[in-house]
């Protein structure tokens, strides 16, 4: 997965530019008669606006997650997969992922172990595999396997079909009980909390709170500068 850091700035830094344009369009009072580039430009810089702050909302969540790991917080289990080990699984990964009703793994199997192998760290929302790094739910389904385990989540979209995110990884010989305890954790956090997605939750309310204000709030400075009469 992308560093969700660097996307959360890039998303800051369109989200700044777009209200940078959208502003002074909006609150220059109207003049002239053909007004054609002008209105071309507040509505291009609306819509770039309202995109990059739903964009900015979701990365920023996924930023703060990926912080939080590295700084050590909420870490439910941490262990390292030595080269050889990684090559074996990698292997057979790939085998599994050419077999007929498999879901292909996630997992940036292709990372190089170097001499200190794969760390691959869990917190309560979140798994880093390598400098692969992928947000999580309560409701991740979680399968535990012998010397290797899954995390399967299922990611709505507004449109179209959702997103299935599968990440297979191997476990640390000696330590294989740490899946156990993860997927315990999650269990419990599920039955308190109650399933959901946080982004889901975030997004419902960029769009059902969010943009009804930003819509008021532009309507008003609109009238206010000429554009509605």
């Amino acid at each position: 997965m992308t560093d969700c850091i660097r996307s959360r700035n890039r998303a800051a830094v369109a989200f700044l530019a777009s209200l940078a344009v959208f502003v002074p369009a909006l609150v220059i009072p109207r003049s002239g008669e053909d007004l054609t580039v002008r209105t071309t430009i507040l509505v291009l810089s609306l819509a770039a606006t309202l995109i990059s702050a739903v964009w900015l909302i979701v990365r920023w969540d996924e930023a703060g997650r990926l912080i939080r790991l590295r700084s050590g917080e909420g870490i439910l289990a941490r262990w390292t997969i030595d080269p050889a080990r990684w090559k074996w699984f990698r292997h057979h990964s790939n085998e599994w992922d050419s077999r007929e009703g498999v879901r292909p793994n996630d997992v940036d199997l292709a990372q190089d172990p170097g001499n200190a192998g794969i760390e691959i760290v869990v917190t309560r929302d979140a798994i880093l595999i390598g400098e692969d790094f992928f947000p999580l739910e309560k409701d991740v389904r979680i399968t535990v396997r012998a010397d290797w385990m899954e995390f399967y989540q299922v990611i709505p979209k507004p449109n179209g079909s959702a997103f299935h995110m599968v990440l297979r990884l191997p476990l640390e010989p000696g330590k294989e009980g740490l899946a156990s305890e993860v997927r315990q954790a999650y269990q419990d956090a599920r039955g308190t909390a109650g399933a959901g997605r946080r982004q889901i939750l975030l997004l419902a309310a960029a769009i059902f709170v969010g943009l009804p204000a930003i819509t008021v709030l532009v309507w008003l400075v609109a009238t206010a500068t000429g554009w509605v009469e």
